[in-house]
């Protein structure tokens, strides 16, 4: 089993961070340099991005060594069978919206491995995990349809390469350290299912009632996911709280469920959450009572006019 302390040794950060920055070309990065030197810099991204096509186009054990040789280590391929293997082959539309049940059988078997929040929470373990994954075979429609955008990105390698890069592990170097947890699937499951279990275990303790799959469906599309983690990372970390956490859920699926089952609009789902954090603002969220710290939550769902900040 590799650790985190395993993982760094085989790829730091930092080096994960440059491997990635070499494979796209981020314009911002450079727009002080010469035109010139730009250039020159296109093309050698241009020349790296092409490694990765020729890898999609021999197939996944190819992908898989193209992975592994982001270490710059002999023993990174040998090392993928200490990784979690998956539970079964997924195919394209499960990876496109996993469903309920594939993230809880992709999180059961992480979980048996030993899989750690601090783990799951770095771009290179995913990358591993999907050098293991693809050279295992485990998507039978394609690793460029799957993971590269297909025909939608076969004539723009930077499209490719990007798309290919986020869903793999995430692409940190342009949109944060929370890719890995919002654009990347297969973490995203584990996050996801994760969250729904603490929930429906805090729910339980406070005397109401939302199954793992509820609080599951509530999270499961893309927008209220997305919305959901960039907020409690980097706007409203008060949210972190379990207890915060699952009266925002719980507010979530009744709002859900007065709309006819619809998603949650993003702006609903961001107000759910900021209103909340502003009563964590002026009480601790572990001393509160629940009564008005579920009432804040679905308060702002209601309409109810906002208190005095």
């Amino acid at each position: 089993m590799i650790n985190h302390a395993d993982l760094d040794a085989l790829i730091s950060r930092a080096a994960f961070r440059d491997w990635q920055s070499g494979l796209i070309y981020q314009g911002k990065r450079h727009k002080s340099q010469s035109e010139a030197d730009q250039t020159a810099i296109r093309q050698d991204t241009g020349r790296r991005q092409q490694v990765l096509v020729e890898a999609l186009a021999r197939g996944p054990h190819a992908v898989r060594d193209f992975l592994c040789d982001m270490t710059s280590s002999p023993e990174a391929a040998a090392l993928l069978t200490q990784l979690p293997a998956l539970p079964r082959p997924l195919t394209e539309a499960e990876m496109a919206q996993t469903t309920f049940h594939v993230d809880r059988e992709v999180s059961r078997v992480l979980d048996d491995w030993g899989i750690t929040p601090m783990l799951a929470g770095e771009s290179s373990f995913w990358a591993l995990c999907h050098a293991r994954w693809i050279g295992d075979e485990m998507f039978p429609d394609g690793v460029t349809r799957v993971f590269a955008g297909g025909e939608k990105t076969a004539s723009d390698t930077e499209a490719m390469t990007r798309t290919f890069l986020r869903r793999v592990c995430g692409l940190p170097v342009e949109r944060g350290n929370t890719s890995v947890i919002t654009d990347c699937p297969l973490s995203a499951a584990w996050w996801r299912y994760r969250l729904a279990v603490e929930v429906s275990d805090t729910l339980v303790n406070e005397g109401e009632v939302l199954t793992v799959a509820q609080a599951h469906r509530v999270l499961q599309g893309s927008v209220v996911w997305e919305t959901f983690v960039l907020n409690m990372i980097r706007r409203l970390a008060s949210v972190n709280a379990p207890r915060a956490r699952a009266a925002v859920v719980l507010s979530l699926h009744e709002y859900s469920m007065r709309n006819d089952g619809r998603t949650v609009p993003r702006e609903v789902v961001f107000d759910c959450m900021q209103r909340t954090a502003q009563l964590g603002d002026r009480f601790s969220f572990a001393l509160i009572d629940w009564a008005p710290l579920a009432g804040a939550a679905a308060g702002a769902l209601n309409g109810e006019a906002r208190g005095p900040a």
